[in-house]
């Protein structure tokens, strides 16, 4: 199957310079007093290091990839969005605007792209400050920067599946009994010291025409969205269909940067992806994909 097009919190698409570096005269903060969460939950930027895992268990190397996003709450405004990239070359890129067909995840303003190794992403996407500017219908954030620091990659991680207690090999998930994934313990992960998000661990799972029908919930979104202290997810029994193949992933997410800005998080994450494809047992579901080879 396909590796999936996008994941928690990226979409690998990358976007030319919108324009030329600002002259910077307006200083950081809101134009207005607090915004708050009517239109947005989050925003940030975040490079994510990619693996594929194999029915063996081994990894493969896919690539790391950069994102930026604002993430929209539901009926938000979200309009005019722009990164500056850091120094010295300062350009200026237009996020677009994605809808989600996902009931599970909601729209967003993006930009992304990718590379082949840590190295070409860090040439092309400094580990150093990105300025967001963007209007929402609450108010304007202008020249409000998110940094990289000096936090490391996470670990990638393993995927292991478990139904009724045994480990199980990941061609032969019975949709008729809860799935247990679970993965090694996120050991780099930490309680964020600003309080205002702890470090992230997401699972998310694909059909082969509907992205994200199981999503373990964004932070803001959801109220049981998973931090670095969780050890598992479980998918009820029912909610994956028979004879079907599925993709997914299970992505730990360091926050190398966390702040509030007029009633809004944001933040920069250093993350790695593990993604992964499955099939389910039993007869091919009419309602489904069909037969799968």
């Amino acid at each position: 199957m396909q590796i999936r097009a996008y994941l928690a919190w990226a979409i690998l698409v990358i976007f030319p310079a919108a324009g030329c570096s600002p002259d910077n005269a307006t200083q950081p903060g809101v134009s207005g007093e607090y915004i708050g969460q009517d239109d947005v939950t989050f925003f940030g930027a975040g490079k994510v290091a990619r693996y594929q895992q194999q029915s063996d268990g081994s990894l493969e190397n896919i690539g790391p990839l950069f994102f930026a996003e604002i993430f929209i709450a539901a009926g938000g405004e979200v309009t005019d969005a722009s990164i500056q990239f850091p120094q010295p070359a300062g350009d200026i890129r237009d996020l677009l605007y994605r809808h989600s067909e996902s009931d599970e995840i909601g729209d967003v303003m993006y930009l992304s792209g990718n590379a082949d190794t840590v190295d070409e992403l860090d040439r092309n996407f400094p580990p150093a400050e990105y300025v967001f500017n963007f209007t929402t219908g609450s108010g304007n954030i202008i020249n409000h920067a998110v940094s990289f620091n000096d936090r490391k990659f996470a670990k990638q991680p393993v995927i292991i599946f478990q139904q009724n207690k045994r480990t199980i090999a990941t061609d032969q998930v019975d949709p008729t009994v809860d799935l247990v994934i679970t993965w090694p313990p996120f050991t780099e992960g930490r309680a964020d010291a600003n309080g205002v998000l702890d470090d992230l661990i997401f699972v998310a799972i694909d059909s082969c025409t509907v992205e994200d029908i199981v999503h373990s919930g964004r932070p803001f979104e959801k109220d049981d969205y998973l931090t670095f202290r969780a050890t598992e997810y479980v998918v009820s029994a029912g909610t994956l269909l028979p004879g079907q193949e599925y993709s997914m992933y299970v992505e730990h997410a360091i926050l190398a940067d966390t702040h509030d800005v007029a009633g809004i998080p944001a933040f920069a994450t250093l993350a790695a992806s593990t993604y992964m494809d499955f099939k389910t047992t039993g007869a091919a579901d009419p309602n489904g994909c069909g037969e799968q080879p």
